[in-house]
């Protein structure tokens, strides 16, 4: 058996940041989005929580929203078997900029959230009488091991609300898989979430060496025909899996398309807009991020303070810019 990424060989206790914790994801197509992870993936809910005035004083500085703005929150997550990456769903009025005007993967930002799912031709279905088809059913690709074996992956991708995409995707059987699986349902919750980087090289030193996470895969390709992307064939891309020490799920995607990249017409790529606007992790120590953060020059949004961000454990956040612009919030809990 060829070695598999997947499989840390690090140590967790090394880790700085933990695995990716939440991904947030701002919409005005509330129902939509409901359906998608209540009845399509199977996902739990907290329900919504509308903020108070008291609590819109420290949030909506933070998250960049307007007095005159009006939002909910949610998240939609596994417990029990399954239990992985939360979505953190912000409900806001259609007025609010896009962050993807269209079904694109050449635009910046973030672009997935994908979940393992055993078996896709099934879920297809469920998906398709939800009014939710994918964009090519299910897709197998070819890959080599390190030595000279050939396995297949399936994947299979729904378009969403604000033109981004869920992914489903199944491993070969010897490997493991993105993330751990609900037999009951033969879905997990959230394993992974991408997203497309023009300067990728500025993005990959920041995760090393403020984030302190490994680079596990980083290899260049063309992408090939039928692209469940919606990509031309022969379009190049880079293609980076970051994992947190010792971690084999909750891992980042990064894309750079280099001269097909297209930078949306918002001001920054995070919050308020709508798509995938900000990634968030649990830490031990935030200052030690935050120190490792100013001496690289980071982009700091909100230095660590005593804030509680909607459906995160802890009362200490630090929220950071990346080299692309892209929000990275880090939430302060006693253990990773």
């Amino acid at each position: 058996m060829s070695e598999d990424i997947f499989i840390a060989q690090s140590n967790p206790a090394d880790a700085i940041v933990g695995p990716l914790h939440t991904v947030t994801y701002i919409t005005s197509d509330k129902d939509r989005v409901e359906k998608a992870f209540l009845q399509g993936y199977g996902l739990d809910t907290t329900g919504w929580m509308t903020p108070t005035s008291e609590q819109r004083q420290s949030l909506d500085p933070y998250f960049g929203f307007s007095d005159g703005d009006t939002w909910e929150a949610c998240s939609f997550l596994k417990y029990g078997s399954g239990a992985n990456i939360q979505v953190r769903v912000i409900h806001v009025d259609a007025s609010t900029p896009s962050l993807r005007p269209e079904l694109n993967g050449f635009y910046t930002g973030g672009i997935t959230i994908s979940f393992p799912i055993n078996d896709m031709a099934k879920h297809e279905k469920i998906m398709a009488n939800l009014g939710m088809p994918s964009t090519m059913g299910v897709k197998e690709m070819e890959f080599s091991g390190a030595n000279g074996e050939t396995y297949i992956s399936g994947e299979i991708v729904y378009p969403a609300p604000e033109n981004i995409y869920l992914l489903g995707v199944k491993r070969p059987d010897i490997f493991v898989p993105v993330g751990p699986v609900d037999p009951e349902t033969d879905i997990g919750g959230a394993a992974y979430s991408a997203r497309n980087a023009a300067n990728s090289d500025d993005v990959v030193k920041f995760l090393k060496t403020v984030m302190g996470y490994e680079i596990r895969r980083d290899v260049e390709f063309e992408v090939g025909e039928e692209s469940a992307l919606l990509m031309p064939q022969g379009a190049r891309e880079r293609f980076v899996q970051a994992f947190a020490p010792g971690s084999q799920t909750g891992y980042l995607v990064l894309m750079d398309h280099y001269e097909n990249n297209i930078n949306s017409d918002t001001p920054h790529l995070g919050t308020p807009y709508r798509g995938i606007s900000m990634w968030s992790f649990m830490s031990e120590d935030v200052e030690v991020v935050y120190q490792r953060a100013l001496k690289a020059g980071t982009d700091i949004i909100a230095p660590p303070g005593n804030l509680e961000s909607p459906f995160l454990p802890g009362t200490k956040t630090l929220l950071l810019k990346d080299p692309s612009g892209f929000p990275m919030e880090i939430c302060e809990i006693p253990a990773i």
